[in-house]
């Protein structure tokens, strides 16, 4: 009928990439704020780190057995119940130190 507003729906995924032109700049500080703020206006989030350079073991639920991501991931996933995603799909590239 007229007048009648379209049934809401839920918003395409939107990527925000945090970069910096050095290392050691607060880029895992401001994600965690990103993360914090959207995770209250949104039902799903995601993170990814591209590229890691510090790594820690961890359990693949997707691979069934044990890789290597960068620590932020971790944190990340932890801090925000990042259960959806696996921890191969957030950190895909590690580079040794």
């Amino acid at each position: 009928t007229e007048g009648e507003k379209p049934p809401k729906t839920s918003p395409s995924p939107r990527p925000i990439f945090v970069a910096a032109t050095k290392q050691h700049v607060g880029k895992t500080s401001v994600s965690l704020s990103l993360l914090s703020g959207l995770q209250k206006r949104f039902s799903k989030v995601g993170f990814i780190k591209p590229v890691g350079q510090q790594h820690v073991p961890v359990k693949s639920s997707t691979l069934q057995r044990t890789i290597r991501v960068d620590k932020d991931v971790c944190l990340m996933k932890e801090r925000f119940n990042l259960h959806h995603l696996d921890y191969e799909h957030m950190s895909p590239v590690i580079i040794p130190r």
